[in-house]
């Protein structure tokens, strides 16, 4: 039986064989799928991040000292009750959110959620540093703002989707 001929879209290379064009893309495979897992434990370690919120809001841990749970917007106009409702509520869907992201990229829940969560889990956790922006320490809110914009550049500027990880 004759070799196979090596494939035509490669360069030529004397060593070519279908066990190791097989084992190139085990390990391509290999790459794309640390490189998924790296993704979506960034992802969820941001949610998670927006547990200090949660923390502070309801008296278990101090985080920032300087932040006792008011919104310099909400505060005012609308009380200490229901700006912490809205604190709780923000920070509980970011972490949602971006846990829910880091299963899509994983493949656990449909890609088609990917863009909807991204976007909304951003906006959600923008909307939460601009209005309680003392609940952090200053280098978290930095993380935490350089994070969301990367998400929503990789998603709405670039339409990055977790299949554009692929063996090619």
């Amino acid at each position: 039986m004759p070799p196979e001929p090596q494939p035509a879209n490669r360069p030529f290379n004397p060593r070519w064989s279908p066990s190791t064009e097989h084992q190139h893309l085990v390990a391509q495979e290999k790459e794309i799928i640390v490189l998924k897992v790296v993704i979506a434990l960034v992802l969820l370690s941001h949610g998670i991040g927006h547990s200090m919120g949660l923390l502070q809001v309801f008296k278990v841990a101090t985080v920032n000292p300087q932040w006792n749970g008011d919104s310099w917007l909400l505060t005012g106009p609308a009380g200490l009750t229901v700006t912490h409702i809205i604190a709780v509520s923000v920070w509980t869907l970011a972490i949602v959110g971006f846990a829910a992201l880091g299963a899509v990229v994983l493949g656990w829940l449909p890609e088609a959620w990917f863009a909807p969560l991204a976007v909304g889990s951003s906006v959600v956790s923008l909307a939460g540093l601009l209005l309680f922006p003392a609940a952090f320490p200053v280098f978290s809110t930095i993380g935490a703002l350089v994070a969301n914009v990367v998400v929503l550049v990789a998603v709405l500027w670039f339409d990055w989707m977790p299949s554009d990880l692929s063996a090619a």
